[in-house]
């Protein structure tokens, strides 16, 4: 699973909290691992990686943390299921 949001630099910080809150979520699941997260330096695209072998689970066990981080406010999530993906919009006020 991919979550592809906006950063500035003085968010890095928080990003990093928010890395060791998903990594506890998805190890206490048991749901898989949290990957390397990608800073592009010519932009402020971030990506956080995770990986499991059930993308819905995964995503059920992080997604409370991920919308109550104002960081990934309108951030793109992307499911991978095999060859097919899913793609949404994930709104900080808990909607889909």
């Amino acid at each position: 699973m991919m979550v592809h949001f906006d950063y500035y630099p003085k968010d890095l910080a928080g990003i990093h909290v928010l890395e060791h809150r998903l990594e506890s979520a998805i190890k206490r699941a048991g749901v898989g691992e949290l990957g390397e997260t990608e800073f592009h330096i010519d932009g402020n695209d971030g990506y956080l990686y995770m990986y499991g072998p059930d993308p819905d689970r995964l995503y059920a066990a992080v997604a409370p943390i991920l919308k109550s981080s104002k960081l990934m406010t309108e951030a793109e999530v992307t499911k991978h299921y095999g060859s097919r993906t899913e793609t949404f919009v994930m709104h900080h006020n808990g909607v889909r």
